[in-house]
């Protein structure tokens, strides 16, 4: 039986991308896709946009932010399998198809992940990132994602009840919400990487994690220390003393 995937986008007055996003996952030519445009009460053109695209579902009003916005289309959504991409990033062609293999393959897959582009403000290739993580311990490294881990956003799809399972996105979190949930996730399960490009993050412009590093810093420094306690042998007593080394505020790019 064909897996029902969902697809929720946080958007606020993001016309100027939000299309490209929609016709990317309606070009996906995957039957069996929701798409759920949350936005939080856009001024500018977002709603005149959604209005020409009748297969979405879709809300505009204030809303506390991005991560309760996601929560709010998630609680929207019927498929088995759910993501959320951002309105300004897009899924590249095959995406969803691949991934609903994977799903369909082995019933009890939790998460999949693949890799993905980086664009820049003009849709243009400016980097990329491959997916991977070999070990839950190398996750809790934050300071180390692209290098020990990677787990790219866009490119990340879960499992409907894992994710009722583990719980919905943290709301007191407003950066690192992803990294967050990954950790929970990835505490129970298994994840099964992709060696192919799903989807494109747009970097640069609007982009909180471009503007607010050190802020995203701190926030995964929670996220990961909530979890030291996992991790085994060794690695429980030296997690601290690594962090410390690299410091919370250092310059590590994602």
């Amino acid at each position: 039986m064909a897996v029902t995937i969902s697809v929720v986008t946080p958007s606020l007055n993001q016309g100027r991308y939000i299309e490209e996003t929609i016709r990317s996952v309606r070009d996906q030519d995957y039957p069996h896709v929701e798409h759920i445009i949350v936005d939080g009460g856009s001024t500018d053109e977002t709603t005149a946009i959604l209005k020409r695209y009748g297969h979405l579902r879709w809300v505009s009003e204030s809303d506390p932010g991005q991560t309760a916005a996601i929560n709010k289309g998630l609680r929207m959504s019927t498929g088995a399998v759910v993501a959320y991409l951002c309105a300004d990033d897009v899924y590249r062609k095959g995406a969803l198809h691949a991934v609903a293999e994977v799903f369909e393959a082995d019933p009890t897959t939790a998460a999949v992940a693949g890799d993905c582009d980086a664009i820049d403000e003009a849709g243009r290739p400016c980097g990329h990132h491959r997916a991977r993580l070999d070990r839950f311990e190398d996750m809790l490294r934050y300071w180390l994602w692209g290098k020990s881990f990677c787990l790219p956003q866009a490119a990340v799809f879960l499992r409907r009840d894992v994710v009722e399972e583990v719980g919905w996105f943290d709301e007191t979190y407003d950066l690192a919400m992803d990294y967050e949930m990954w950790l929970r996730v990835a505490a129970r399960y298994p994840w099964t990487i992709l060696s192919r490009t799903l989807a494109a993050f747009r970097v640069g412009g609007a982009t909180k994690t471009s503007r607010q590093r050190k802020r995203m810093d701190l926030e995964e420094f929670r996220a990961s220390r909530g979890f030291w306690r996992l991790a085994s042998g060794w690695e429980r007593w030296t997690l601290p003393v690594e962090a410390v080394a690299h410091g919370l505020w250092g310059s590590r790019g994602r």
